[in-house]
């Protein structure tokens, strides 16, 4: 089997994500806030308008939420079904940039180093721990630009046919969003290989089969509400981009400064190998061509208001071929040099771990972490004095094998610290083990997914001020909604919140306590449970 090497790192990069992915609960807020709403999909039965804690949420195309609520049919409402489909979203980018590194360069060694970079990113771990549209949207811009480099080099329409498929399915992952890494790259592209075909009614009917899919979910809303039309052109289309909208500005060195440090070590040694390579950088070049849907989508995101971390990962897989490439053809005295590099930073690595119970007494980290540490240091002495590995391969395997340990690691001690990583699992298991979950669940002035999700139904949101209570709720048809968003300044929602208060409740107040004036919430609640920087009254 040709690629026998593929299907080893797929195992066992499986057997890494998977390993506890399911062992900590939903974490606070992209994560627990995805998973919220693909469990209202499935509780509702309605796929096409997404909820979050019972209010129309319309930030993002269905996908991402539909996908989950997939895991949820298959493996029931909890943190593994949720997270399932995003690992394989990953294994399937380790495919893909296989793949596209082979068709690229015809060489299956630097493509198979372009995969063990890639999952070696510390940005690809943090997207299989973390549920949002990213992971998806990148899986889709890669498949995308696979599609478009095998249209180009054989000229069979099945391929444009999946490149705009696959450019559809991004869309309705992320919005257009989808075209910010592909265009570039394939703007380069197109400079290097030349089409085999003129224009064709196959360009018509694909383009029209991106135009249908795409715009699907868009116009059944906008046929059910005009005003949907300036929602997406508007506010989650411009707005995101020119305006603080959703309280995620940052500076514009967000991404150039953070782009290296979420690439650790490999995008640290990317200058040094540009330069050691700058012969590679020809006018109409691969390497031109990667670095134009790199450094144009940076560019992009480091002008746009809204910025995110994972914003930048789909063109993580373009600097895991480039880097590979340049590997490849790095003389073998400068390759020393890198290796020497990246050993070093194992062992920092490795020796951080077998020293971690000294670093930080309020974490729980299990004595465990101690020798796993010290054995990963002797394995990596091990590849690095191996005589049977090549000193580029070695120097691959290495950064490989600290990203497999580093993802069983993290999620085991999340597992260990739920409440300090932001998961308040510990928080409803406490509710169920107690059996009240039969009452009504009010949380004071935050908005909290994680909660529902892990009880596995509606609470009652009291919203007093919290910026992240202020919802939209233009789109909604009926008043249905303002049982689960009580507005503490509305005298006529508080008449109704005193008269739920009547009855067995259970309230929660995390990190503040409540204002004075806020006091009478607790009155008849005879128990308090404090759990860190929750405090629950029953």
């Amino acid at each position: 089997m040709k690629d026998k090497n593929l299907l080893i790192l797929l195992i066992v990069s499986a057997i890494a994500l998977y390993i506890n992915v399911g062992s900590y609960g939903v974490v606070e807020s992209s994560d627990a806030r995805y998973a919220e709403i693909a469990r209202e999909m499935v509780v509702s039965g309605d796929y096409l308008h997404p909820d979050l804690l019972d209010v129309h949420h319309y930030h993002k195309p269905p996908f991402t939420y539909q996908i989950t609520a997939l895991g949820y049919k298959i493996f029931g409402i909890n943190p593994f079904g949720a997270r399932f489909f995003l690992q394989l979203a990953i294994l399937f980018q380790i495919i893909l940039v296989y793949y596209l590194s082979l068709v690229l360069f015809n060489n299956r060694k630097p493509a198979f180093w372009s995969a063990l970079i890639y999952i070696s990113f510390p940005i690809v771990l943090i997207s299989s721990r973390n549920l949002t549209t990213d992971a998806f949207l990148t899986t889709f811009a890669l498949l995308s630009m696979y599609s478009w480099v095998k249209y180009r080099k054989t000229g069979r329409w099945g391929y444009f046919y999946l490149f705009t498929f696959s450019l559809a399915m991004g869309f309705l992952t992320k919005g257009p969003v989808i075209f910010i890494v592909p265009v570039p790259f394939i703007i380069a592209y197109n400079r290097i290989e030349k089409a085999k075909h003129g224009f064709s009614f196959h360009h018509i009917t694909a383009w029209l089969l991106f135009l249908v899919l795409a715009s699907s979910w868009y116009l059944l809303l906008v046929k059910e509400n005009p005003d949907f039309i300036d929602y997406f052109l508007g506010r989650q289309t411009v707005d995101r981009f020119s305006k603080n909208a959703f309280d995620r500005t940052e500076p514009f060195w967000y991404f150039i400064v953070l782009a290296p440090v979420a690439g650790i070590p490999w995008l640290l040694l990317l200058p040094y190998l540009i330069k050691v390579n700058k012969i590679l950088f020809t006018k109409r070049s691969l390497p031109v061509a990667l670095a134009a849907g790199i450094i144009i989508p940076l560019i992009f995101f480091s002008i746009s208001s809204s910025k995110r971390i994972l914003y930048i990962l789909p063109f993580y897989s373009l600097t895991a071929i480039l880097i590979a490439e340049l590997i490849s053809n790095t003389p073998l005295r400068q390759t020393k040099k890198v290796s020497t590099f990246i050993f070093i930073y194992a062992i920092v690595v490795f020796s951080a771990s077998a020293s971690t119970q000294i670093l930080d007494p309020d974490i729980n980290i299990p004595s465990l972490a101690v020798v796993a540490g010290v054995f990963m240091i002797l394995i990596t002495i091990l590849i690095y004095n191996s005589r049977k590995i090549d000193v580029q391969s070695k120097t691959v395997f290495s950064t490989f094998v600290v990203s497999a340990f580093l993802v069983i690691a993290a999620s085991h001690i999340m597992s260990l610290n739920e409440l300090k990583v932001n998961s308040p699992k510990p928080v409803t298991d406490f509710i169920l083990e107690k059996g009240l979950n039969d009452r009504e669940i009010l949380i004071y002035n935050t908005r909290k997914p994680s909660i529902a999700f892990g009880l596995n139904r509606s609470i009652i949101s009291l919203y007093d001020g919290a910026k992240d209570l202020n919802r939209e709720t233009q789109f909604e048809q009926d008043t249905l909604w303002k049982k689960y968003l009580i507005n503490m300044n509305n005298e006529d929602e508080v008449i109704y919140l005193q008269n739920l208060l009547k009855d067995p409740t259970v309230l929660l107040v995390y990190k503040h306590p409540l204002p004075e004036n806020r006091l009478w919430l607790i009155d008849g609640h005879d128990n308090v449970k404090n759990m860190e920087k929750w405090t629950i009254y029953y």
